[in-house]
């Protein structure tokens, strides 16, 4: 194995708050309007107003990303009769932009990183808008990798075939040279379909709705034991 691609989401980072797209300072700014959020009310406006956030996108930077997230926030607050204000609804835009404790990072991501950096080539394989990255600059992380591409760079998400293509390029890597690690049966599959080897994260943080037939690790200590066997 010469190189290993990993996803962000369950697998480097979990979403604070139990789920990826609220902004971390919700309560702070909506008061007890929050107290609506995971409400059948909320589920409802959420799917409807969520193809705002469409990864599949192409969203050049973090500044367009702000405009879809800001275009989210208005037809929430329209869909939840919250009646926010325009400053409300720009602190909100900005603070689910900008806020990085919307994610927490896994304690083992970067001891690991650091140690299968003398042994392999790596990337990063994400669905996610272009503010992760920034995030990840700021956590120290994004400089493990050799190789890092998120979605709404490529206009496809996994397991489109184009995002494991990108990723191989960029690493100038053959797909049967690689090991791809995502917590998503559909992603693992899409993988394997692009001629990669695949493994599933099931961090008992952060655990993923399925669990699928193949290689599953729960830590990357687990998985640096996988590999050497």
């Amino acid at each position: 194995m010469k190189h290993l691609i990993f996803d962000c989401g369950g697998v480097l980072v979990w979403p604070r708050l139990g789920e990826w797209n609220i902004p971390f300072g919700i309560s702070e700014i909506l008061g007890t309007r929050a107290r609506d959020i995971f409400s059948a009310k909320y589920v409802i406006a959420y799917a409807q107003a969520v193809k705002w956030l469409d990864e599949s996108q192409l969203v050049p930077d973090i500044e367009a990303e702000r405009r879809l997230r800001r275009e989210y926030i208005q037809s929430m607050n329209a869909l939840m009769e919250w009646y926010m204000t325009p400053s409300e609804v720009s602190r909100l835009t900005d603070d689910f932009t900008d806020n990085i404790n919307r994610y927490g990072v896994f304690e083992d991501v970067a001891p690991w990183l650091k140690r299968w950096q003398s042994r392999y080539r790596l990337g990063m394989l994400s669905d996610a808008m272009p503010s992760i990255l920034s995030f990840m600059e700021q956590w120290g992380i994004l400089g493990f990798f050799d190789a890092a591409v998120i979605s709404t760079q490529v206009g496809a998400t996994k397991p489109d075939l184009k995002m494991y293509s990108a990723i191989a390029q960029k690493l100038d890597a053959d797909p049967a040279d690689c090991l791809f690690v995502d917590d998503r049966v559909s992603n693992l599959e899409g993988a394997v379909a692009a001629g990669m080897k695949a493994v599933q994260m099931a961090r008992s943080e952060f655990l993923p709705q399925t669990i699928w037939d193949g290689p599953v690790v729960n830590s990357f200590e687990a998985l640096d034991r996988l590999i050497e066997a």
